[in-house]
């Protein structure tokens, strides 16, 4: 394969049992604008190794295939592909059940791009979409802000909003299934792979404000995702209990509850904290 003439876009995609997967990575390269610039990360935690699955473009993708039984959690996956970039310009982070509009790429890195700053980061619960029905766009005007639960703290609350400005605005939480930023944001602030599920997305929110990154809700979101049904397969959820596995989920939970309370009592250190930087008077 040529050198790349332009700047290489990461995409990172933690999957667990997802049948979604492969048609997620399919539907990202050819949706792009520019695909010979992609490069994927993914850890697969599934009971089957799909690395010759993988299409013919595959020396795009760093592949690591997890047993099911091994995975211990999302952010533990989104840990791992971290240590997979290799200088990309940019990041998009999601999940693997996801879909794309044309020249995502594009649209996304112009939006950040007119933003100007360097530790600005592109974030919001996407319009779903489903087999039946395929894309549900954004509704022209609005965008997606995101706000805290009002019964659970550690979880989001999406809301579509009037935006007649057409650009991203600020905002104050983060959607870890749809995060876009340029490739320096997990050199700075890196995944921790003691948390679980819950708190996710506010812990890495707040660590990341605490180093002076900047979170934007887009004025245009070209990523669709597969929100999962009551009545859904319960093996696509990590907590289901499908597999044989020597842990369980209520304490890697708890685990990752302790792990927020000590972020929050400021006991974890510099690179965990959730404390503004303090930054020498000039």
């Amino acid at each position: 394969m040529a050198a790349p003439t332009a700047p290489l876009l990461f995409v990172s995609v933690a999957s667990y049992n997802d049948p979604e997967l492969l048609p997620t990575l399919h539907d990202a390269y050819a949706k792009a604008a520019h695909p010979e610039l992609l490069r994927f990360g993914v850890v697969d935690q599934c009971v089957e190794d799909r690395y010759k699955a993988l299409p013919s473009w595959k020396e795009q993708i760093r592949y690591l295939w997890m047993q099911a039984r091994d995975a211990r959690g999302v952010c533990f996956a989104r840990s791992i592909i971290q240590g997979m970039m290799d200088g990309e310009a940019y990041v998009l982070q999601i999940d693997s059940h996801m879909r794309f509009d044309p020249e995502w790429d594009r649209i996304l890195i112009d939006q950040l791009r007119r933003i100007g700053d360097g530790r600005a980061l592109l974030t919001a619960s996407p319009m779903p979409w489903t087999p039946e029905a395929g894309n549900t766009p954004m509704p022209a005007g609005k965008v997606i802000k995101l706000e805290q639960h009002p019964d659970y703290p550690l979880r989001n609350r999406a809301s579509l909003l009037p935006n007649p400005s057409g650009e991203p605005i600020p905002g104050q939480r983060l959607a870890a299934g749809c995060l876009f930023a340029a490739g320096h944001l997990y050199d700075e602030v890196p995944y921790d792979p003691h948390l679980y599920f819950n708190g996710e997305e506010l812990v890495y929110a707040q660590r990341l404000m605490a180093r002076g990154w900047t979170i934007y809700h887009p004025a245009v979101l070209p990523v669709y995702h597969l929100y999962k049904q009551a009545d859904g397969d319960p093996s696509l959820v990590h907590w289901g209990k499908t597999v044989e596995r020597y842990w369980d989920h209520q304490a890697l939970r708890s685990k990752g509850e302790r792990r927020i309370a000590e972020a929050q009592a400021n006991r974890l250190g510099p690179v965990y904290s959730l404390q503004p930087e303090e930054r020498p008077s000039t």
